[in-house]
C-alpha cells in the first residue's frame, strides 16, 4: 500500500516529465515576445515652395513651403521654416513666409527647413508692368557695349531708363504692354527696336553697329592707377602705381602686358596682364582677381601682380571702362580693388588694401 509521501512524490515527478518535455512550451517554459520598438519616422524627401513672385510696389505676399515624406505624407512646415530676403531696399519680410514688396527692383528669397533649401526671385513692378532684361552687344552678336544707354519709349513717350553695365547687361522695370526700346552710346549708331509686345518678364538683346571704323590703339603706354578709400594699414606710397604697359590688339580684343618695373608671373602666364577689348569711344581692361583660384585651377590665377621690395605682393584687379581724349584714354576702375600681401613660408599675410580706384593709359 503505498503511502501518502509515495503518492506526492509520483505527482511531482510526472508533472516535471509534462513540463519538461511540452514541445510548446520548451525546457524554461513560454517564450517572452521579442522587444518591439516605435516605429521609424518617415525621412523627408523634398520641400515645395509657392507664392506670388511678381508684387506692386506696397503689395504683400505669403510663401507657404510644404515638406513631403518618404511615404507619402506632406506638412506645412511654413512656421517651422528659416526664412531670408537678401536686398531689403526692394522686399522686406513681415515673418513666417509674409514679405512686401518696397520698390520696383528684385530680390531673392531663400527658405530652409532641415536640410533643404529653396529659393524665389521676387520681382516689383507696378501692377500690368513687366521686368525686361538683356545685354548690349556690337553687331557680331558678342562682344560687349559698355554703359549704353537704354530708355522705353511708351505711348505717352515716357517710361524707364538706364544704363548697361560695364559688360553691357541692363535691367528696366515697369515695362508697359506695347513699347520701343530705344539705345544710344557715343561712338555708336542709335538703334530702335519698335513696336514690341512686352507680356511678361522678358530678356532683350540689342545689337548696335559702331559708327565708323575701329580705332587702332596697339602701342606702348604709360599705366597710372590711382586708388582711394585705403586701410589704415595700407602705405600712403602705394596709392598711386604708375607702370610701362604694350598694348597689342586683334581686332577688338586687347592684351595689355606690363613690362615694369616688376611683376609675379604664373603657369598661367599671368600676373602681369590686363585684357580687354576696343568700345566705340575707348578701351575697356580686366583684371582677374584670382580669387576662384583654388577651385578652378591656374586659369582663374590672379592676372596682374606687381612685385615689391621684401617679397611684397600688390595685386589689382576689377573692370576699367576708359574713355578717349587724344593720346589718353582714362576712367574708373569699377568693382576692383588692390590688396597688399607679405609672401610667407606658409602663404600670403595680409597687410593692407585700398577699393576705389581709376586707371589712365597714356601712349607714349
Amino acid at each position: 500500500m503505498r503511502t501518502l509521501k509515495t503518492v506526492v512524490a509520483i505527482l511531482l515527478t510526472s508533472l516535471l516529465v509534462v513540463t519538461c518535455d511540452d514541445p510548446k512550451n520548451g525546457p524554461a517554459g513560454p517564450s517572452p515576445n521579442p522587444p518591439v520598438g516605435p516605429p521609424s519616422s518617415p525621412a523627408l524627401t523634398g520641400i515645395e515652395l509657392t507664392g506670388q513672385t511678381t508684387l506692386a510696389p506696397g503689395a504683400t505676399s505669403e510663401f507657404t513651403l510644404i515638406a513631403v515624406f518618404s511615404d507619402g505624407s506632406r506638412n506645412d512646415v511654413t512656421a517651422a521654416a528659416q526664412w531670408t530676403i537678401n536686398n531689403s531696399t526692394y522686399v522686406t519680410s513681415l515673418g513666417q513666409g509674409r514679405f512686401r514688396a518696397v520698390a520696383n527692383g528684385e530680390a531673392q528669397l531663400n527658405v530652409r527647413y532641415s536640410n533643404r533649401n529653396a529659393s524665389r526671385e521676387i520681382v516689383v513692378v507696378p501692377e500690368g508692368t513687366f521686368r525686361v532684361t538683356g545685354r548690349i552687344v556690337e553687331d557680331d552678336g558678342v562682344s560687349p557695349v559698355p554703359n549704353a544707354h537704354i530708355r522705353v519709349r511708351d505711348a505717352d513717350a515716357a517710361g524707364p531708363q538706364t544704363d548697361a553695365d560695364e559688360s553691357g547687361y541692363y535691367r528696366l522695370y515697369g515695362v508697359k504692354r506695347n513699347v520701343d526700346l530705344v539705345v544710344t552710346r557715343p561712338g555708336y549708331i542709335d538703334t530702335e527696336r519698335k513696336n514690341m509686345t512686352i507680356d511678361r518678364h522678358m530678356i532683350v538683346n540689342i545689337s548696335i553697329p559702331l559708327a565708323g571704323p575701329r580705332m587702332r590703339v596697339e602701342g606702348t603706354y604709360t599705366a597710372t592707377f590711382n586708388w582711394s578709400n585705403c586701410s589704415s594699414g595700407f602705405p600712403a606710397d602705394l596709392r598711386q602705381r604708375v607702370y610701362t604697359a604694350v598694348v597689342k590688339q586683334s581686332d577688338a580684343q586687347i592684351e595689355a602686358r606690363f613690362i615694369e618695373p616688376s611683376f609675379v608671373h604664373n603657369s598661367a602666364n599671368r600676373g602681369d596682364l590686363m585684357e580687354g577689348r576696343v568700345t566705340g569711344t575707348g578701351i575697356s581692361l580686366f583684371a582677374d582677381s584670382g580669387y576662384y583660384y583654388y577651385y578652378y585651377g591656374a586659369g582663374s590665377a590672379p592676372s596682374l601682380i606687381e612685385l615689391l621690395s621684401d617679397n611684397r605682393r600688390l595685386l589689382s584687379w576689377g573692370t576699367a571702362v576708359l574713355s578717349q581724349s587724344g593720346n589718353r584714354f582714362s576712367g574708373p576702375i569699377q568693382q576692383g580693388g588692390t590688396t597688399l600681401t607679405q609672401q610667407q613660408t606658409r602663404g600670403p599675410s595680409y597687410i593692407g588694401s585700398c577699393s576705389i580706384g581709376s586707371l589712365i593709359f597714356e601712349r607714349r
